[in-house]
């Protein structure tokens, strides 16, 4: 089994530059940006008597219709984010997909372009990882026994992709692994985009990059999953249940009861002594 890692690196996520913080100047941030503000550009060399631009239901144009549509999921999402560095990802997500579908009512030539454009941007550039110092184990199919191996401990294991909002909810996971990590409570985050065998053992769809399944929390005791101790939850039926509960740090911690485990293994690794 490969040996496990963990992340050590030392260059804080609150840092800033230019008065802005650091994750605002991630290439992904900026060059994503630019290329969903672009359609503000191109729009403007649209033909004025395009059907995207005539009243079509209630007065309202296409393009309205569409536009009004994505802020209406945006702020649903927004208030569903921890930080503005976890939405961002999901707003470029959105974003794009109301731009393909403008285009394609005013030009198919626009937009199989902007498609060739999001394909690309899509597999070349994720967003930066959270690089504050935690106590996060990396984990794949070749140590993921590591888990389900122990015997002595408690994990809380992060199932993500890198296009799903992943660098976003870092910063809250490593913040948790820093505050409550300890011998007998160990965190773990696994790329299931990457190891999809693992997604299909655990049962975690990476059907869409809408999937509101991802991440997914799962808490591991003497290696198996404990009942009941999973995030987003799940029917009996595998089907996600809507009363959807928000990842915060806070949340987090009373769903996974996350207080109480540390003080446990703390009072065990005193009588251990």
């Amino acid at each position: 089994k490969q040996q496990q890692q963990q992340t050590t690196t030392t260059v804080p996520s609150s840092s800033s530059v230019m008065g802005l913080p650091a994750w605002v100047w991630d290439p992904y941030i900026i060059i994503n940006l630019l290329v969903c503000l672009s359609y503000l550009y191109v729009r403007l060399h649209f033909d004025e008597d395009s059907v995207l631009f005539k009243n079509d239901m209630m007065g309202f144009t296409k393009e309205m219709q569409v536009g009004g549509s994505c802020l209406v999921a945006l702020y649903v999402k927004y208030w569903k984010s921890n930080s503005l560095a976890e939405f961002f990802p999901t707003f470029f997500m959105y974003s794009k997909v109301a731009i393909l579908i403008c285009t394609a009512v005013q030009s198919r030539s626009i937009c199989a372009w902007y498609a060739v454009a999001f394909f690309v941007l899509f597999f070349v550039l994720h967003q930066g990882e959270d690089k504050t110092p935690n106590k996060v184990v990396h984990l794949n199919t070749g140590n993921f026994g590591s888990v389900e191996d122990d015997r002595e401990s408690t994990w809380l294991v992060q199932f993500y992709t890198t296009w799903a909002n992943a660098a976003g909810f870092s910063s809250t996971f490593n913040a948790l692994s820093n505050k409550y990590g300890s011998k007998k409570l160990k965190f773990g985050k696994v790329d299931i985009g990457r190891f999809r065998s693992l997604a299909k053992k655990f049962n975690i769809s990476l059907s869409s990059v809408m999937n509101n399944e991802l991440p997914t929390l799962i808490l591991f005791e003497k290696g198996n999953e404990v009942k009941n101790q999973r995030l987003p939850v799940k029917d009996k039926n595998g089907k996600l249940k809507e009363n959807y509960v928000i990842l915060t740090k806070e949340n987090l911690i009373k769903y996974f009861k996350l207080e109480d485990r540390a003080k446990r293994t703390a009072q065990e690794a005193k009588k251990s002594k």
